[in-house]
């Protein structure tokens, strides 16, 4: 199968492989891959009907990708999934209203749709008629484990998946709170310094133990710096894939989380929270810290389910959908 991925990926990253991002699944499907706007804006001197060379396009939608993938529908004869890249609540809440109903308009054109959690299935059903079904995206597991993460001895210290800065900061607050009341150390990563001064200042009203600031823009270096950490935290509202609970399973590391991300429902049942839910939170981080075969346990049952996530489960739910 020919396959072409279309997404809003930057076009300095377009080439990226074996990471935990979109991108993944133009390396799995030995594709082509193309920003959505570039393409749009001439950057590649290609019409859209250059698309009918592809059996099959993957169009990652974003707000800016929706027309983007009407035209490639209507103006070329390869087949098109439309892949929700996103929170749900980002489809059915904060689109425009005109936005939502084109988007609407292409999942119907669409050949198939594809999610990143079973719960968005009966949302999106309920809106097209095209086969619907959860893809999420490929995890390059082999390299984590082989190449970049071997076993080590983990410090005591807690890496928080949320964004907790002054520029980027979902839920961060409540995280930071949870991680004061637990009492371990911190990794809280950071893209400048506004954002670990936003941390410091934060720090003059709720007693958070010592926090390591990480700057890792990319992913290799981020999933060597969180294999070092005890414990994962990221409460965040979102219904969504989760990336990083996926990371953390990688790294041989629980992660608490809600079960609105698909990877901490499959891999981390039992340390599923809601998201603002501090106490429960706190009790599972102590029962982990303080009762090893429980850590082990919660590491041996994340391993059992690895296999869904692997490039080669991935491309087998993709190939499912759309035949």
């Amino acid at each position: 199968m020919k396959f072409c991925l279309v997404s809003q990926t930057p076009p300095s990253d377009l080439e990226l492989k074996d990471v935990n991002r979109v991108t993944q699944w133009a390396t799995v499907m030995q594709g082509a891959h193309y920003n959505g706007l570039a393409f749009d804006n001439g950057d590649y001197d290609l019409p859209y009907e250059y698309f009918s060379e592809f059996d099959l396009v993957m169009v990652a939608i974003r707000l800016e990708t929706i027309e983007i993938g009407l035209k490639i529908k209507r103006q070329s004869t390869a087949r098109v999934l439309v892949f929700l890249d996103g929170e749900m609540e980002h489809f059915i809440s904060h689109l425009p209203g005109d936005k939502l109903v084109r988007l609407i308009e292409l999942i119907n054109l669409a050949d198939g749709v594809g999610v990143t959690h079973e719960y968005s299935i009966p949302v999106v059903r309920g809106l097209t008629t095209k086969p619907v079904g959860m893809i999420g995206v490929p995890f390059p597991l082999k390299r984590v484990r082989e190449e970049l993460c071997p076993p080590v001895e983990k410090k005591q210290a807690i890496h928080v998946g949320c964004g907790t800065g002054k520029s980027f900061n979902r839920n961060g607050i409540v995280n930071l709170s949870a991680l004061a009341e637990i009492g371990l150390p911190g990794v809280v990563d950071v893209w400048g310094p506004e954002d670990i001064e936003y941390v410091r200042l934060i720090k003059k009203y709720i007693p958070i133990p010592p926090i390591y600031f990480s700057h890792t823009p990319r992913w290799e270096d981020y999933v060597v710096q969180l294999n070092n950490s005890f414990l994962g935290l990221h409460l965040d509202y979102r219904q969504i894939w989760g990336r990083f609970a996926l990371d953390c399973a990688a790294v041989r590391m629980p992660c608490i989380a809600p079960d609105n991300f698909y990877t901490q429902k499959t891999l981390f049942p039992r340390l599923c929270v809601n998201y603002q839910d501090i106490d429960r939170t706190v009790k599972l981080a102590q029962k982990l810290i303080k009762n090893n075969s429980f850590y082990e346990e919660t590491i041996s049952y994340a391993e059992s389910q690895l296999a869904f996530f692997s490039n080669e489960a991935a491309k087998e739910r993709l190939l499912n959908l759309v035949s």
